[in-house]
Order: C-alpha cells, then sequence, then structure tokens
C-alpha cells in the first residue's frame, strides 16, 4: 500500500533526536564516511579513512588544503553555512526541511506542494521518492526516504544530489569520534596570514605613485529649495555626479599585465598610450569617447621605474615560469602510493621509467583545458600516481591492486605512452566483471580527448565502451566523428513548392498533400546522400512489427540505382516522411511514410498512482517548430488563454487565492488539439493547467493536471 505524503514525513520525523551514519555519496564520483549525534556533533572521513570535519557543540575541525585540520572554536554569533556543495545534513537531517511547525516565522511553508509517494530504490534499498518546491531554493527538490528507517536516502536539487548507502540509527558513538587530538592550527592564523598579506599589498600600492587625472565628466543634480517668483529669490541644492570608473596604466614596453579581479569582469570603454605609458578606462556605465579621451588627457603623467622594461620583462616572465613549474610540480603526484587513492579519483598511473620528460609531458598534456568555442574549456580532473613501485604496472597487477574497491576505471602511461609522439594513454575498465563490459577491457586515448572520457567516465554520464568502441582502426581513441552536416537549410514549403507539379506516384501526392496542408512552416535539413547507400540502410533498417509503412517498396526499387542525391525526414503525427530529391533539378525521386503504434500506457500497478487520463475530441497532428513562428503567423492571443485558465482555477477553487496563468510558450499556434501549459499559483501551491485549443474561436478546454500526472488522449488513442 501506497503511503501519503503525511506518513513518510511521519517516517522520516521519527529519525530526530536520534544518531545516524552512512555512506555519503555524490555526483563527482566522491564519497565519505558520515557520523552525526544530534543536534550538532558531525564526522566526515575521506575514501581514506582520514577525517576531513569533525563538529561538536563548541568546536570545528576541518582539514585544510596542506592535509592539517584547521580548528575553531564556534561561536553563538557565527552563523556557519555551507556554499556550493550540498551538506549531509539534507540526508540525516532532512526532517529539519519541514518542521512540524514554525520556527522562524516561514520555514513551515518552505517543502510546498509534495507530489505522491512514488516507490523507487537507491543503493539496494526500497524507499518513497516525494518532490516539491522549496521556497527558499526556488526549485524544485526531491527526496526519497527510506521505507523501513524513515531516513533520507536521496537528496537532489537539479544536478546536485546526494545519496546515502548502509545507512544505520542508534548506534552508541564514542564522544572521543567528535574531537581532533592530532595536530591542528587555529583558523585565526589563516585569517591573520590573509589580513597580512593584504596590509601588505595595500602598502606595496600605496608607494607606487599615482597618476591622476584632473578633469571628470559631471552632471550637475539642482534642486529648489525656496523662492518668491515675484522677487526673483531662489535657493537651490546643487550636487555633482561623475560616473565611476577604474583607470589602469603599465609601461607600453613592458606590456599590459594580466586582470585580476574585478577588472576581468568590467567592460573597457578607451584605451591610448602617451609617451611610455598606456592608460585604460573600464566601467559598468556607458562614457563617451570624447569624454574619456579628455580625462586621459588631463593625467598628469608620473617617472616610469627607472629600470630597463627588457629586464622588468624578462623577471615577470621567470617568476611566472617558476609558478607555474610548481603547480605542474604539485599535480605531478610524486611520491603518491597508488592504494592510498581507490576512492573517487580519476587516476592517472605512471607505468614506465625510462623518460621523465616525456611523463611529464603526457601527464600535463592529459590536463589541459581544451577551448570548446568562447570563453568555455574543459579538462581532466586527474590525480596522478608517479611512483617507482609501479614501473612495468600492467593490467592484470593494476586490476590486482585495486580489488574490490569502488574504482570503476584509471589510466595508465606505459612504454608506448611515452615513446609515441601522440603519446596515447591506456584507458582501463576496473569495474566488476559483467556481461556487456569485461574486466581489464583497454582503448588508448590521446591527451587532447582525455578530457571527454574522463568527464563523463567520472559522472557515470557514458558508459566505458562507449568510448571502447569508438577507437580507430590502431585501437587509439581520436574523438567522435563529426556529425554529417546538412548543405541546406529549408522548408515544407519550399519542398511542397518544388514537388508540387511532379508527384509520379500516389505515395508522392499523398505526401505533397501532406505537407503543402500545413498551417505552418517547418524546418527541413536536407543531406547529400548517395543513392546505393541510402538504398542499403532503408533496407537493413528495424521498423518494428507494429509500425506501418506506406510506400516503402516504392522507396527502394527507386533508389536501387546510382547517383547522388538530396535527403530529408518530416516528422507527422505518430511518425515521418523520408524523401530524397535530385540533387541539381529538386525533382522528388521518391518518399516513404511509416506511421508507429499509438502509445499503450503500462498496466497499472496496485499501490501506484497513476496518470489522470483525460479524453479531448480531437487531437493536434501537424508538428510545430515554435523557432519559426512570427509575429506575421496566425497566433493565439497569450492574454485570452491566461483568462480562460484562471476562470476555470477560480471555479474549481473559489476561495483560493490564484496568481498567475501565463501560458508557457510565448508564440502559440491556432491548431485544433494543441495543448498549452499554463503555471498558476493557489494559496502559494504550484499547479499546473493545460488548455486545449478548440475548433471554436478563442474557447479552450480547461484542464487542472493533478500531482500523479496526466495524460490527453484524443480519438484512436489508449
Amino acid at each position: 500500500m501506497t503511503p501519503t505524503w503525511e506518513h513518510v514525513r511521519g517516517s522520516n520525523y521519527a529519525t530526530m533526536g536520534r544518531t545516524a551514519r552512512g555512506i555519503v555519496h555524490r555526483p563527482d564520483g566522491s564519497w565519505n564516511l558520515v557520523w552525526h549525534a544530534p543536534e550538532a556533533a558531525w564526522r566526515y572521513e575521506n575514501e581514506s579513512g582520514e577525517p576531513t570535519f569533525i563538529e561538536n557543540t563548541t568546536d570545528r575541525w576541518s582539514r585544510g588544503e596542506d592535509g592539517t585540520m584547521v580548528h575553531a572554536v564556534k561561536s553563538p554569533n557565527t552563523m556557519y553555512a555551507t556554499v556550493g556543495i550540498a551538506s549531509p545534513s539534507f540526508l540525516l537531517r532532512a526532517y529539519d526541511v519541514f518542521p512540524t511547525k514554525a520556527t522562524r516565522g516561514f520555514d513551515d511553508q518552505r517543502f510546498v506542494g509534495p507530489s505522491a509517494p512514488r516507490p523507487v530504490r537507491v543503493r539496494d534499498r526500497d524507499g518513497w521518492e516525494v518532490s516539491a518546491f522549496d521556497r527558499h531554493a526556488n526549485t524544485t527538490v526531491t527526496y526519497v526516504f527510506d521505507a523501513e528507517l524513515g531516513i533520507a536516502l536521496r537528496w537532489q536539487r537539479g544536478e546536485d544530489w546526494m545519496e546515502l548507502e548502509n545507512p544505520g540509527l542508534d548506534d552508541a558513538f564514542e564522544p572521543s569520534l567528535f574531537t581532533w587530538t592530532g595536530p591542528s592550527r587555529q583558523a585565526e592564523d589563516d585569517f591573520a596570514k590573509i589580513h597580512r598579506e593584504q596590509e601588505e599589498r595595500q602598502r606595496a600600492l600605496a608607494g607606487i605613485p599615482r597618476a591622476l587625472p584632473t578633469w571628470l565628466p559631471m552632471t550637475t543634480n539642482v534642486q529648489p529649495q525656496s523662492g518668491d517668483a515675484r522677487t526673483g529669490e531662489l535657493s537651490v541644492s546643487i550636487s555633482g555626479h561623475a560616473p565611476q570608473f577604474t583607470l589602469r596604466r603599465w609601461v607600453s614596453a613592458i606590456g599590459e599585465p594580466k586582470l585580476e579581479w574585478p577588472n576581468d569582469s568590467t567592460p573597457e570603454r578607451y584605451r591610448r598610450s602617451i609617451g611610455v605609458w598606456t592608460y585604460e578606462i573600464r566601467s559598468h556605465q556607458e562614457i563617451d569617447r570624447d569624454d574619456c579621451a579628455r580625462i586621459v588627457d588631463s593625467i598628469v603623467p608620473v617617472d616610469p621605474p627607472d629600470r630597463d622594461p627588457a629586464r622588468i620583462t624578462a623577471e615577470l616572465a621567470a617568476e611566472e615560469h617558476e609558478r607555474r613549474e610548481a603547480e605542474v610540480l604539485a599535480t605531478l603526484g610524486t611520491g603518491r602510493v597508488l592504494t592510498d587513492h581507490l576512492g573517487g579519483e580519476s587516476l592517472l598511473i605512471r607505468a614506465d621509467f625510462t623518460d621523465d620528460a616525456a611523463w611529464r609531458d603526457a601527464a600535463v598534456a592529459a590536463m589541459a583545458p581544451v577551448p570548446q568555442g568562447g570563453d568555455t574549456e574543459f579538462s581532466a580532473y586527474l590525480t596522478c600516481i608517479d611512483n617507482p613501485e609501479n614501473d612495468g604496472l600492467a593490467v592484470d597487477a593494476l586490476l590486482d591492486a585495486i580489488g574490490e574497491s569502488l574504482l570503476h576505471y584509471a589510466f595508465l602511461v606505459d612504454a608506448e605512452t611515452v615513446s609515441n609522439p601522440e603519446m596515447p594513454i591506456v584507458a582501463v575498465y576496473t569495474g566488476p566483471d559483467e556481461p556487456e563490459r569485461s574486466r581489464g577491457r583497454t582503448f588508448r586515448v590521446v591527451p587532447s580527448e582525455m578530457w571527454g572520457v574522463e568527464n563523463n567516465l567520472s559522472i557515470a554520464n557514458m558508459d566505458f565502451e562507449s568510448f571502447a568502441d569508438s577507437v580507430d582502426e590502431d585501437g587509439v581513441f581520436r574523438g567522435f566523428p563529426e556529425p554529417v552536416r546538412p548543405v541546406e537549410e529549408v522548408t515544407t514549403r519550399e519542398i511542397a513548392d518544388w514537388i508540387a507539379g511532379h508527384p509520379d506516384t500516389e505515395v508522392l501526392q499523398e505526401f505533397h498533400v501532406q505537407i503543402s496542408g500545413r498551417k505552418y512552416r517547418y524546418p527541413v535539413s536536407l543531406f547529400e546522400v548517395d543513392l546505393a547507400e541510402v538504398h542499403a540502410h532503408t533496407r537493413d533498417a528495424e521498423h518494428g512489427t507494429r509500425a506501418a509503412l506506406l510506400g516503402y517498396d516504392e522507396f527502394l526499387a527507386a533508389t536501387s540505382g546510382e547517383g547522388q542525391a538530396l535527403r530529408g525526414t518530416i516528422p507527422t503525427h505518430n511518425g515521418y516522411w523520408t524523401f530524397v530529391l535530385d540533387r541539381n533539378s529538386y525533382r522528388p525521386i521518391a518518399a516513404y511514410h511509416i506511421t508507429h503504434a499509438p502509445y499503450v500506457p503500462p498496466a497499472p500497478q496496485d499501490g501506484v498512482a497513476q496518470p489522470m487520463r483525460f479524453e479531448v475530441p480531437f487531437v493536434c497532428t501537424e508538428p510545430v517548430s515554435f523557432s519559426m513562428l512570427t509575429e506575421d503567423d496566425d497566433l493565439i492571443d497569450r492574454d485570452v488563454v491566461q483568462r480562460a485558465v484562471l476562470a476555470e482555477a477560480a471555479r474549481l477553487h473559489p476561495d483560493g487565492d490564484i496568481v498567475g496563468g501565463e501560458p508557457v510558450l510565448q508564440r502559440i499556434p491556432r491548431l485544433v488539439g494543441f495543448n498549452i501549459g499554463c503555471h498558476v499559483h493557489i494559496d502559494g501551491r504550484p499547479v499546473f493547467y493545460v488548455a486545449i485549443v478548440t475548433d471554436v474561436h478563442d474557447e479552450f478546454i480547461v484542464q487542472e493536471v493533478p500531482p500523479e500526472g496526466m495524460r490527453v488522449v484524443g480519438p484512436g488513442e489508449a
């Protein structure tokens, strides 16, 4: 029997005041062992068993970047928050999100409009899934609660999620679990260091001679205060306003320095070189270029540093080289032990020690950012293992070392990698042996494609075999092949005009009738193809036993010859047309239509809420491309739809506070049977409505969608 939300929430309330533990997993593949004793005792451990966070009622310890625990004494006047990543408290203390009564004036309304519970499994445990609108986050949040214990097994908001494995309640935790007696440093030391560095920076900046402008554009604001029109007496309040901007300067011979925050996001308005200096104005406000020129002209220049610019440039280059060298050395993982990193990390293991420089080049290339257009770039997030004990490490030995850990893949830099100019790195599947993927399967990947392999494997977005099956003949993955691009982008109206005088068969006549009878244009991509390839592909395609074909045999006969043609597809209701045109004249060669069997919903299951079945007397059969709709098309006024939806909402909820009702579409086609979704809030609760276009002008069938969902069913549909 399916419980109600109130029953599920009650089972979670029952975990209040009880100790809890479990393994918390995250989408990046990382996991932590977590212990919690209400109200404020926490302990996190990483995959290596090292504590990364400890908290009790008076103190907090967190592991710093250098590996040392940082200690902070808690203060009742300090608020602690987790930024950028969800806290395990969202699972172990989920009940804080929906308290039984208002505790801070608004939390009782945070989890709004929960859905009916749905049975799911999370990490081999049965649970009940519930989604609701979180007013604090202004988005939908989904929880899964353990059917036996009541504790939250999963929390999800957008692409961020956490899952709890091996949950436990009511363990007796030793108080020492929530304290740290090992080496640590005070958090104030870090704050003092930051403060000291900032003071030193400000003192250094204060010693640099300033070249300041002596003129600024000014807007004068005048506000009358008192006066007498008869005598001409008048008192006014006068103030001036100048635009705020940043003035940058540098010695032109040395070159422009790297932009730092916040100037890296501030638009450049003006730049000019005068003498040895280059001046630049940046501002979020528009500034007239003539005013910018006058500002720069008014600057009283100062002398540049009394040193050779070339020498300064060389020093800066050397410092930058040292900084980058230190970063590279820190990432190479010299001395790391393989078995210490068998958790959620992506490992790049050095297995050949004949050439230090080649190992370094391969590792740096594998982790280098790869531009993706614009300001976007992707990188492989790798933990390098550089330890001579792995010299000659082969796949079998790697699998033995990994054992039964959660590591499902790893990368090796072997003798072939360091000797081949392409530096192909070995990717190894190290997960469990399965029918579709055998443990120890390998392929090679060039460094420039490592980002795609690592990123997708680390979040299980793609399977290992997706890459292994896409290698070139030499077993190296160099990226997926570029998709075939269309040679022309046209519309159904253009195609209908081309074939209007040439429908030589009944099938082509039907094809022309259907596309020429459409009310709105639809985009169609045309690909240049070889008729023989089209014939072979069509002949070998699997259409399913329940699909209906029109003109299929004629299409095969018409494409059995040779020559170039244009191929395209056009969607229809429950199917699509495939057609080929002459490459030069655009005359139709052939077309065939496939109609898929109507959708049949699965049989109802006991205890599982079923979507509501809503019958209408008609169905929209014309596909619509919303990007091609324009204001010149015959469209339905959005305000008319909104009024119809709000009227129905008011009828169903006469005493409700009703707002919203705007259609989700900006342009609405006037097609009988077309469905229009609208969001409404009733007493603060989100409710979805559907308005269906009828054959009466600006009249709609309006239906409120229940929490379990709704299927709109037209004539002939199940």
